[in-house]
């Protein structure tokens, strides 16, 4: 056998020792991506499957598959307030993040003043700051002023976490974006809110959604700080966290169910949404924002 055979098989082994190497690789990989999203979403699913156990005991084996929790959570009057209230307080805190929070981030990517990394740090304190600190300061400041708790109470707790959130996600898309067609814009003759309504809100609609639809899960999520503002009337997790103390049934689960199905048909329809407008050709949708607002 001449050498340039055997160094033509050393070569297709090392080739085939290189692509067992990288199939392996993307086993594990594979294998690891599966492992991390079993964690992230295996107590949903068997949340939702012990939904339809018939048995109120949370263990296996199921007795039968039955609705019944579903009918009894339709036939609660305390679990639907709950339920109720609970996206009453979350939509208020989304379109109050929504204003503030956008405001927040023109203000610091728009405008130059003294202190601006201070007032970001004062911004962000809320979302580093533990629950139960700004719970207790929050119930201290409220009964300083003889303010009851409530359901304003509960909305500005949610709204001094949700609102960095939803600013510094708009500001991360503002400092990204292409400046020339605001100032098109302006030299066109349009005013500052025709730009912002026609050139800046589109191009920063996307993270706002998105920061919209993570305020609403930390919103409808939250339990420590509403435990100490809620009042009388408390949100979906304060009421399930009072049946814990005494034993709940699978009418929780069930609730919890409709909750998640809920927001994860909102997030395939906004991404649906999202993704037929981003799939257009990206100039033509920049040329139609500024005739848009050069037409008198």
């Amino acid at each position: 056998m001449s050498s340039a055979t055997v160094t033509s098989h050393e070569r297709q082994n090392r080739e085939t020792f290189a692509r067992v190497l990288r199939t392996l690789g993307w086993i594990l990989v594979g294998i690891a991506v599966f492992c991390v999203y079993l964690f992230l979403y295996a107590p949903p699913i068997v949340t939702a499957v012990f939904s339809f156990n018939s048995s109120s005991v949370q263990t296996l084996p199921f007795a039968h598959a039955t609705f019944g929790w579903y009918h009894a959570l339709f036939n609660d009057p305390q679990m639907q307030t709950a339920i109720f209230y609970s996206l009453k307080v979350a939509f208020t805190v989304v379109f109050i993040g929504a204003v503030f929070g956008t405001g927040f981030a023109l203000l610091i990517d728009r405008v130059a003043f003294r202190g601006k990394s201070v007032f970001q740090a004062l911004l962000a304190g809320p979302l580093v700051t533990p629950g139960m600190v700004l719970g207790i300061s929050l119930l201290v400041l409220f009964h300083s002023l003889a303010v009851s708790p409530g359901f304003l109470t509960i909305v500005v707790g949610h709204a001094t976490f949700v609102t960095p959130l939803v600013t510094f996600i708009v500001l991360q898309r503002l400092r990204t974006a292409d400046p020339t067609l605001e100032q098109a814009s302006m030299d066109s003759g349009a005013g500052p809110l025709r730009t912002f309504w026609h050139v800046t809100l589109p191009g920063i609609r996307v993270a706002l959604i998105a920061a919209c639809l993570l305020g609403f899960t930390l919103s409808m999520d939250e339990i420590t700080v509403t435990f100490f503002l809620a009042g009388i009337q408390g949100t979906l997790p304060v009421y399930v966290w009072g049946l814990l103390r005494f034993g709940f049934t699978p009418e929780v689960n069930a609730a919890f169910t409709i909750i998640g199905g809920g927001s994860l048909l909102l997030i395939i329809v906004a991404t649906a949404l999202l993704v037929g407008w981003n799939v257009r050709p990206s100039q033509r949708r920049e040329r139609r924002r500024v005739a848009a607002v050069m037409q008198p």
